[in-house]
């Protein structure tokens, strides 16, 4: 069993950086679409722009996206750090974590949601969050998140120990989670 780790480390020696890199921006997209609404509905299209922006503002996705916006800093701060130790932490980050940043990702998401809902659907949404479960679903929103975020990467984190085991006893791994060296390969034989 590897020893625990910080959620935002995966183990070294069992991925590259690159592969690090990919799922933390794999996890990261997902935290943003999770973060931007949890309704799902057919493509029908037709919402207004000024209704979603309303129905954005009544979801606080603004803040939702900021508080993504800012672990993602942190995760890649971390990054720097190790990768580029002469930049300050927030050198890298602070494209994304700034309100212009948060803004220019609200202005994307914007289209989105007017492909994908009806203005009926917006202005249903928008009475929902206006009920009170609808602003309780609000206020539990980023702990239902947090928490599923840390179920996911402590399942990851299991499926990857899990996996590296079977490919030492498969002999791909050895016992150290490395790849064995392999014997020099003999030239080709000519004709």
């Amino acid at each position: 069993m590897m020893p625990a780790l910080p959620s935002w480390q995966w183990p070294e020696r069992s991925t590259t950086r690159r592969e690090n890199m990919k799922m933390r921006q794999w996890m990261a997209a997902g935290t943003l679409l999770l973060a931007i609404g949890t309704a799902t509905a057919a493509p029908q299209g037709g919402a207004g722009a000024a209704s979603v922006r309303q129905l954005l503002a009544a979801a606080h996705v603004d803040d939702l996206m900021q508080q993504v916006a800012q672990q993602m800093g942190q995760q890649i701060d971390v990054m720097v750090k190790h990768g580029m130790p002469c930049l300050a932490p927030g050198a890298v980050s602070s494209v994304l974590t700034s309100p212009q940043a948060v803004q220019k990702m609200i202005d994307l998401i914007v289209p989105i949601y007017r492909r994908n809902f009806t203005e009926q659907d917006v202005k249903g949404l928008l009475a929902f969050y206006r009920t009170p479960l609808g602003q309780k679903m609000l206020r539990m929103q980023p702990v239902i998140m947090r928490e599923s975020m840390q179920a996911g990467e402590q399942f990851g984190r299991e499926q990857v120990e899990q996996r590296i085991g079977q490919l030492k006893t498969e002999g791909k791994l050895d016992t150290a989670g490395k790849c064995p060296v392999a014997p020099a390969k003999s030239a080709p034989s000519g004709h």
